[in-house]
């Protein structure tokens, strides 16, 4: 690929800006122009993050004290799960450290004890040390130093995020041109130019799509073919209240089963935001929204209606485009991971803008990384043993028809040594041995026909690790909101 010296996204919001701003910060000698339209409103209802966040931030050279307050993120230990096996089922999938490295072995013992026939179950909740501090509702952010670093993730408003990061991408050289694009102009597999309402043409050497669900230029333009995943993945909906602060606030998200989907429950500084994820084959918008209302006593707040397009584009990129965000792809947030795929997304263009890596390798890793997310999201309804509703019925149907996600559940029930299948079959895969664990521990997913022998932990074991992880709870971490306020007087 030729030097390339000027590339314009098309899309502000909060993968174009996380774009803009990281391109600002690691090329220094490319020129950067935002062209985001006003009269387009931004997505921005999965306000959590995994751990990529972090380092994300850490990548630009800021501190949580320069951008935290402003957008009113709070801390993200993990992932409450309840209701999905129905009513009062809940575990809890936290993030991991080598902080767990010891205590994360207890639970996998009594994990494949179980799924080998012992009578007794465990959750993964005593066993790592961000599911004790989701249950204190304490932050995952030290007050005095660990032998080892602790890796978490984010809740925050998306609006103010992308906010955030336009000004420092500005304040860095990007430029910003607030108007609509009115037409394309391309040749073969290359973009020419872009024209704006006013009449002004806008060319670049290279263009990043951000244009969301609209793909202008990596399905409008270029005819990329999209990739639908709504044979396996039904839900295509969403509806979204904001509501009261909670006090104490959680440092955790919680994802709660309802007949036709799921809802989450979002801890922010100044609110809570609520959200129902569903399959509008199995309920009307209307009907969602007061599913969503009743459930989480929500007698106020406006609600926002949203449709997905869930799946992929067959190459990333192509000809002088690179897509990121929804443009890109996009499944249901269940786990938090859209602005992960964005991150790793932009650190791949930064490496092809370095002539570090080819045009296939790119398409490759992201497609990879996409249908490994899809595998785990899948594996919760999969796993799930509701049949309230012809909803989850039918969900679970169309999850197993996902062949290699079968075989991998078919090897977990069968009992056999699951570490060294993962090992040989999912290498590749963005979620690592603790995170199936969690998963299929926690949802109980196990034959239960299955006897063969195992070995159970000792329980002076069990409690020597949930004391440790207890003891250090309290001799290095503070309540969430106490954290919060530290990092508020810091920014000031």
């Amino acid at each position: 690929m030729k030097k390339i010296h000027s590339l314009t996204i098309l899309g502000g919001g909060t993968a174009g800006w996380m774009c803009a701003a990281y391109l600002a910060r690691h090329q220094l000698n490319l020129s950067v122009t935002v062209i985001e339209s006003p009269s387009i409103g931004r997505i921005g209802v999965g306000e959590g993050s995994t751990p990529h966040l972090q380092l994300f931030m850490q990548s630009l050279g800021v501190q949580e004290s320069d951008w935290m307050s402003e957008c009113q993120a709070s801390y993200k230990t993990g992932i409450y799960f309840d209701n999905w096996n129905g009513d009062k089922s809940s575990y809890f999938h936290p993030f991991f450290s080598e902080m767990d490295a010891k205590t994360a072995e207890v639970y996998f013992v009594n994990a494949n004890a179980r799924r080998r026939g012992s009578e007794y179950f465990d959750k993964p909740n005593h066993y790592f040390l961000a599911a004790v501090l989701a249950d204190k509702q304490q932050a995952p952010l030290p007050q005095s130093p660990l032998p080892r670093a602790l890796e978490y993730g984010y809740h925050f408003d998306a609006q103010k995020l992308a906010d955030w990061l336009r000004k420092f991408s500005l304040a860095r050289g990007v430029k910003h041109i607030p108007s609509t694009v009115s037409e394309v102009q391309h040749q073969a597999r290359e973009i020419i130019a872009l024209t704006l309402e006013s009449g002004e043409q806008v060319s670049s050497d290279f263009y990043v799509d951000a244009s969301g669900f609209n793909a202008l230029l990596i399905d409008k333009a270029l005819k990329v073919p999209f990739v639908s995943f709504s044979d396996q993945l039904l839900n295509d909906a969403a509806v979204a209240i904001a509501n009261d602060k909670k006090d104490p606030l959680p440092s955790s998200t919680s994802s709660i089963a309802m007949p036709c989907g799921w809802r989450w429950q979002i801890p922010l500084q100044g609110r809570t935001g609520h959200g129902y994820v569903y399959s509008s084959a199995y309920v009307t918008a209307e009907e969602a929204e007061a599913q969503l209302r009743q459930a989480a006593q929500l007698d106020k707040g406006q609600a926002k209606h949203l449709s997905m397009r869930v799946g992929m584009m067959a190459r990333s990129v192509e000809g002088n485009v690179f897509a990121i965000g929804l443009a890109q792809s996009f499944i249901e947030p269940l786990e938090a991971t859209a602005l992960m795929v964005t991150g790793h997304s932009i650190e791949l263009l930064n490496r092809l803008l370095s002539q570090q890596l080819d045009y296939e390798a790119i398409n490759q890793e992201l497609s990879d990384l996409v249908l490994g997310i899809k595998e785990y999201v899948l594996a919760h309804y999969a796993t799930s043993k509701r049949v309230d509703t012809p909803y989850w019925l039918d969900a679970k149907a169309a999850a197993l028809s996902l062949n290699e996600l079968d075989e991998l559940l078919t090897h977990w029930r069968s009992g056999g040594d699951f570490d060294a299948w993962l090992n040989q079959h999912r290498q590749q895969s963005p979620y690592i041995r603790p995170s199936w664990y969690c998963l299929l521990g926690g949802m109980d997913h196990r034959d239960s026909s299955c006897h063969m022998p195992f070995e159970q932990a000792p329980q002076h074991i069990e409690y020597a690790a949930k004391v440790y992880l207890n003891k250090l709870s309290e001799a290095h971490f503070i309540a969430h909101e106490n954290a919060l306020e530290q990092l508020h007087v810091c920014g000031a």
